[in-house]
């Protein structure tokens, strides 16, 4: 399988944490198990990290971290004044890995407005931290999509080796797109022509076709769009596959739907086996990387850490 190749960062050299979005679109494929395991693996190698549970209306990380915390995200949206993250902080039972937990699940708190999002993304990167690992959301909803969207070349797709899932990636995957051009925008026009399609393509063919749009604005937003879909650039993580083969099949199919339709090139960040003690660790509450470590799955955690730079 092609992997992409990171270059290691010195530790004095992270001024400001790192995030890496986990997302998917499709339910159950393991998202959370796999940012847990991850946040956990990165932790025990000495760095810094935070692991944020981005899922406003069913969060589950502390059944799998196998902890829990009194303080919710609910504290922060209903915080009156100047927002501070901090004192929602929680520490583990993990050396160097402290926890933001989700939320009740409470309607308000699950539709956060969207000042309200940029205010908690404002506060996250300005926490002290090397990494800060976001588990997203199952689905494409605006809060997914915009936690998703805090950075262009660290979001992480989990997808498991079935049509569906990788549908649904792709899917998840043009949604956010879509949702960062309108957002760049903020038109009504934009946002008309882009609820009409499907594609990329199809896009951009409407957009040199409006005419209400004049001549040399309609090239200036082709360009500009074609810009921020090469901007994006997502890692692909195939989980549940049984070999390197397979694995490979699902990621280079997803990552050919998106150069074709969407003009987004991913990269394979790696995979992880399919494995009977993941179903185990997490009603046990223990992360599989630390009651198996020695399992080939352990072993794929840490490669991933390892190539994301976190040796």
């Amino acid at each position: 399988m092609h992997l992409i190749e990171e270059r290691v960062v010195p530790r004095e050299a992270r001024r400001t944490p790192e995030i890496l979005a986990v997302g998917g679109g499709k339910g159950g494929v393991g998202k959370t198990c796999f940012a847990v395991n991850l946040a956990i693996e990165i932790a025990r190698k000495g760095w810094r990290v935070v692991l944020f549970d981005a899922d406003l209306s069913c969060s589950n990380v502390e059944t799998i971290l196998g902890t829990r915390s009194e303080r919710r995200l609910d504290d922060f949206f209903y915080q009156r004044g100047g927002k501070d993250l901090k004192s929602i902080l929680s520490e583990t039972q993990y050396e160097n890995l402290r926890l933001i937990p989700g939320s009740t699940g409470l309607l308000d708190v699950a539709n956060p407005k969207f000042q309200q999002k940029q205010a908690l993304i404002k506060q996250l990167r300005e926490l002290e931290a090397d990494l800060i690992v976001v588990d997203l959301d199952a689905g494409a909803h605006l809060n997914t999509l915009d936690f998703f969207l805090m950075t262009d070349t660290h979001g992480v797709l989990v997808i498991t080796p079935e049509k569906t899932s990788i549908d649904n990636a792709f899917k998840f995957l043009r949604a956010a797109l879509f949702r960062r051009i309108e957002r760049f925008y903020q038109s009504a026009e934009v946002g008309m022509v882009l609820k009409r399609n499907e594609s990329l393509s199809d896009f951009l063919a409407s957009v040199r076709n409006a005419e209400f749009f004049e001549e040399g604005l309609r090239q200036q937003i082709v360009g500009e769009i074609m810009a921020i879909a090469n901007a994006i650039r997502p890692r692909i993580v195939v989980n549940r596959a049984h070999n390197a083969y397979e694995a490979q099949i699902a990621a280079n199919i997803l990552a050919k739907y998106a150069r074709q339709y969407l003009l987004i090139e991913p990269s394979t960040l790696g995979f992880l086996y399919f494995d009977k003690c993941v179903l185990e660790a997490v009603n046990c509450g223990v992360p599989f990387v630390v009651s198996h470590p020695k399992q080939k799955i352990s072993v794929c955690v840490s490669d991933i850490a390892n190539r994301l730079g976190y040796l």
